[in-house]
């Protein structure tokens, strides 16, 4: 059964041995003369004075009394409490893996480890649950307190942005069970912190100044980057920023800010460059000093047009579907090769491909009445926020509606705008616009051509084709590959660093651009599928202003031994020694004193008596 102190602070009553030995030795000590008469004596009351001089310690019974009431009030004061032999204390410490906690990890590192060593020592065994709440259900470290512990803490990388705790407070709260302690480790305050998990808050305010966001736009026949750059702090702060490319930096350049302000910078991709890194002067937040910039490739989706129209002739005179589609970004018009065809029907040509397309009715009647009756459009990605209410066509021919058809749009009984799917899945899509083109208004409306937009972006999604972006870090990623059953693995690696690693196919919604600033590529079969460059945007992780420091844990530490200890059984009688020491060694001072006041009695001339005299004095 191991011991421990409820209140340390207690043992400063040992103090009171050196104040208890300084008083003896300073006591001034008595001188024996003789004299003839005693008369002028008698009326003395006989007292003990204090000198400046230091005299030898004699060893008195007063003197050992009181050393012992001492060390016996010291005992009484600290609190001694006996640990339960079997007690188990466990411990989930959750690190908060956001990004702004990289300023404050240093912190941690020098505070954490010693107050869960106190902790520990509160309890015959502790169990420890090491947390990262971006992670999940794994844990950094369960076991022990000790140095794999603090190994684990050093090896703990937060680098994610703003994120729900929720989750992983449930999982420590369930981990250190009813009677377990949970710890928030974190860097400044957290409102609606869940009732019985304790706060240990590591942050302090910081000046930071980073970059909040990166774009690449074509301007003037070039490609020109745009970084748009803040200042968080609430000081004037001064930076200098230079590009980063092939090995060389580029002049540095000056920039100051003011409070809160927010600037740009930018400048034109050289000749031949297809990537680069802005880097700004380094602070205590590095995530956002550097953004790698790649020049974007989209992929672009092929279309094929019909004979007639690719030629420059359609039936109403001139192409009918070549303006619409030539013009639409990240479409390319082409033959036979073609990702999505562009058709038309015609009940006396019934016939329909069976891939990506874009079907129109072709009326091959000159004029058909007006369509009339209520139109309604259904919610869809496809037609949300789109107004189709000013749409006029023709109520011609139509294509018969199949009972597995998702229908988008509808005037009176007839579908003029609906999805069917082709192929044994059904998951290869077609866009059939049920009326025909050339007599509607629908090349007018806005909505039109962004319907037509919306569903080539999603055919071009699923294209296992070559693409560059710019995205933020830790944003989810689309590549589209191959995933079936015999599809080999994605194999992802980070240009300047990262260990490289793999994904299985199936688990291709999964990917994330990295968590930290990098150019990271995705291949599949030695094909790569996506090249994307990430830098961090997340403004509320940049600024320090709020942060703060609470990580005093002497109120969890005394109710952790309250818990799993029991009090001293023999404290009263320890509170009775204490008073018994007191009384003896008060009665020992009193008998020597009454024992002094008989030998000052008269007597004889020839008496020897004791008599105290002043100290001699310097002139």
């Amino acid at each position: 059964m191991g011991l421990t102190l409820a209140n340390p602070w207690g043992l400063l009553a040992l103090l009171g041995i050196p104040a208890i030995l300084a008083i003896h030795l300073l006591q001034r000590r008595a001188r024996i003369i003789p004299v003839s008469t005693l008369f002028l004596l008698e009326q003395l009351q006989r007292e003990s004075q204090g000198g400046r001089r230091v005299e030898r310690l004699r060893a008195s019974i007063p003197l050992w009394l009181q050393l012992l009431a001492v060390l016996v009030l010291a005992w009484v004061l600290a609190g001694p409490r006996w640990l339960e032999k079997n007690s188990v204390q466990r411990i989930a410490v959750v690190l908060d893996g956001s990004a702004s906690m990289r300023a404050a990890k240093k912190a941690v590192l020098e505070a954490l480890p010693g107050d869960i060593r106190r902790l520990a020592s509160a309890t015959a065994q502790t169990e420890l649950f090491l947390l990262d709440s971006r992670r999940g259900a794994e844990p950094l470290y369960h076991g022990p307190a000790g140095t794999e512990f603090t190994t684990a803490l050093t090896s703990w990388d937060p680098a994610a942005g703003t994120h729900d705790l929720s989750p992983v407070l449930r999982l420590a709260r369930n981990l250190a069970g009813r009677d377990g302690l949970v710890l928030m480790v974190t860097d400044g305050e957290i409102p609606d912190l869940p009732p019985g998990v304790q706060l240990y808050a590591c942050g302090k305010p910081l000046g930071n100044v980073g970059i909040a966001g990166v774009t690449v736009e074509a301007a003037d026949g070039k490609t020109v980057w745009r970084a748009t750059v803040r200042n968080y702090a609430k000081t004037p702060e001064t930076r200098t920023w230079t590009i980063e490319s092939g090995g060389r930096a580029s002049a540095p350049e000056s920039i100051t800010l003011e409070p809160g302000q927010v600037r740009q910078i930018q400048a034109p991709f050289a000749d031949g460059m297809e990537s680069l890194t802005i880097a700004l002067s380094p602070d205590r937040f590095d995530l956002d000093d550097r953004a790698p910039v790649l020049k974007p490739r989209p992929k672009t989706v092929k279309v094929s047009l019909p004979a007639a129209d690719a030629a420059g002739v359609s039936g109403g005179g001139g192409p009918l579907y070549a303006p619409i589609f030539s013009t639409l970004p990240g479409v390319e018009l082409a033959g036979a090769e073609a990702d999505v065809a562009v058709t038309g029907y015609n009940p006396l040509s019934p016939v329909l491909p069976e891939g990506p397309a874009v079907i129109f009715v072709e009326d091959p009647k000159p004029s058909s009445p007006v369509l009339t009756g209520t139109l309604l459009v259904e919610k869809h990605p496809l037609t949300t926020e789109l107004n189709w209410h000013s749409l006029i066509c023709q109520d011609g021919i139509r294509l018969p509606l199949r009972q597995e058809d998702e229908p988008l749009i509808w005037q009176g009984d007839r579908a003029l705008l609906f999805l069917r799917g082709t192929g044994q899945t059904r998951d290869t899509q077609q866009l059939v616009f049920n009326f025909d083109l050339r007599k509607s208004n629908a090349r007018r409306l806005p909505g039109f051509i962004i319907a037509i937009h919306r569903y080539l972006d999603q055919v071009r999604r699923k294209l296992p084709r070559e693409e560059w972006t710019l995205s933020e870090c830790g944003q989810k990623l689309e590549a589209a590959a191959d995933s079936g059953p015999a599809a080999p693995a994605l194999a992802i690696h980070t240009e300047g660093g990262g260990a490289d690693r793999s994904l299985p196919s199936s688990q291709v919604p999964l990917l994330r651009a990295p968590d930290v600033p990098a150019i990271m590529e995705v291949r599949q079969g030695g094909r790569l599928l996506l090249r994307t460059a990430s830098h961090f945007a997340d403004v509320r992780e940049a600024d320090f202003t709020t942060r703060s420091t609470k990580r005093d844990l002497s109120a969890t530490t005394a109710a952790v031994t309250q818990r799993h200890s029991r009090e001293d059984p023999a404290w009263r009688a320890w509170l009775l020694a204490l008073l018994g020491l007191l009384g003896l060694s008060w009665w020992f001072i009193s008998r020597s004193s009454h024992s002094g006041q008989a030998a000052a009695a008269p007597g004889p001339l020839s008496a020897r008596h004791e008599a105290k005299t002043p100290a001699p004095t310097r002139t």
